[in-house]
C-alpha cells in the first residue's frame, strides 16, 4: 500500500465531476443510450470502467489529460447513468455497444483504454467489424484479457482460480452478500485495508457509485467474467504493429509482466500502485499514459 494512505487525515482525492466536463447521452441499440463524459481536445482517448463502476472513476484523467487530448470516459450499458435494460447485459455486447458508440461520435484514431472488467468491454469491442480501424493504440489496465486461470499451471495467469473452493466461494459472496462485496471490492481497487474502510470517504464514494448498477446487472457481468477469455483479440492487436500499454498492480507484476512478456511480446508494461492507480495516484498515472501516447514503444525498438 502506497505510504501516503497510512498518513494521520490523508484521504484519497475522489472529487465530484468539474463543470469543464461535458456529458452526453449516446443511442448505441435500441432503447439503449450511454451517458458519455467528455473533456478537452485532440486525439481521443476513451476510458471504459470496470464491474458495476461508472466514468466518473475517470474524473483525474478528464482533468488531467485534456490539455492536450479529448478525453471520453463512458458509462457502459447497466453503470452509473446509462440505460439499465433487463437482457444483454453481456461482454459481447457491450463490446457491440462501445464500438456502436465510436461510430456514432465519429472518432478515429482512438486509444481505447479499459479498466478491470473495463478490458473485457474494449477487447470485445475490437472483434466488431470496423472497430479496429478507428482504434490506434490499446491501454488494457489490470485486467487479464482470459480471467478464469489454472493455478497448477505456472505458464497462466488470471482473476479467477479455477478451483472447486475459489469460484463459489466468490459466486455465494456476489449473490448473496451485494453490499458487502461491493465494500470489498471498493477497499482492494483504492488499497484501503478492511480495518480503515470505514473511514476513509473514497471507500463509501466508490461503493455508492457501484450500488447505482442493479443487482441483476451486477451478478450476470460478475458471473460471466469468471469463464470470459478474449485472449485472442488482445493477441492479435499486439501483432498487429499498434501499440499497445499494460498496466498491473504492483501486488501481482510479477506473474503479469511474465504473462504479458509471453502473449503480448511488443506490448509496453508498467505498473501501478493499486488496482484503481489512476484513481489514487493520478499524477504518475497521466505522465504515464501521456508518455504513451506521445512515443510509439515500436519506433525504439
Amino acid at each position: 500500500m502506497p505510504a501516503a494512505f497510512t498518513l494521520a487525515g490523508m484521504s484519497i482525492d475522489f472529487p465530484a465531476l468539474p463543470d469543464s466536463i461535458s456529458v452526453d447521452r449516446v443511442e448505441v441499440a435500441p432503447d439503449v443510450e450511454l451517458r458519455v463524459l467528455r473533456a478537452g481536445a485532440g486525439s481521443p482517448v476513451v476510458f471504459v470502467p470496470g464491474w458495476n463502476f461508472s466514468a466518473e472513476v475517470f474524473v483525474h484523467q478528464l482533468t488531467g489529460l485534456a490539455d492536450a487530448h479529448e478525453v471520453i470516459a463512458v458509462d457502459p450499458r447497466g453503470h452509473g447513468e446509462s440505460s439499465k435494460p433487463l437482457t444483454g447485459n453481456s461482454f459481447p455486447q457491450r463490446g457491440r455497444d462501445l464500438a456502436a458508440l465510436l461510430a456514432a461520435l465519429d472518432l478515429r484514431d482512438v486509444t481505447l483504454a479499459g479498466w478491470s472488467f473495463g478490458v473485457l468491454d474494449v477487447l470485445s469491442a475490437l472483434e466488431v467489424d470496423g472497430a479496429d480501424d478507428r482504434v490506434a493504440r490499446l491501454i488494457l489496465i489490470d485486467e487479464p484479457p482470459r480471467v478464469p486461470f489454472d493455478p497448477a499451471n505456472a505458464a497462466e495467469w488470471g482473476e479467477a482460480a479455477l478451483s472447486h473452493d475459489g469460484l463459489p466461494a466468490y459466486v455465494k459472496f456476489l449473490s448473496t452478500d451485494r453490499q458487502g462485496f461491493l465494500e470489498y471490492i471498493a477497499a482492494d481497487a483504492l488499497g484501503v485495508a478492511a480495518e480503515d474502510a470505514a473511514g476513509e470517504p473514497a471507500v463509501a464514494k466508490l461503493v455508492a457509485d457501484g450500488a447505482r448498477t442493479p443487482e441483476h446487472i451486477a451478478i450476470i457481468t460478475g458471473v460471466e467474467g469468471l469463464a470470459t477469455d478474449l485472449s485472442a483479440p488482445a493477441v492479435a492487436f499486439d501483432a498487429s504493429g499498434k501499440p499497445l500499454l499494460f498496466l498491473a498492480q504492483e501486488a501481482w507484476a510479477d506473474d503479469a509482466r511474465r504473462w504479458v512478456t509471453a502473449n503480448l511480446p511488443h506490448a509496453e508494461f508498467a505498473t501501478i500502485p493499486v488496482h484503481a492507480g489512476f484513481l489514487t495516484e493520478p499524477e504518475p498515472f497521466n505522465a504515464r499514459v501521456r508518455e504513451f501516447l506521445a512515443n510509439d514503444p515500436r519506433a525504439r525498438s
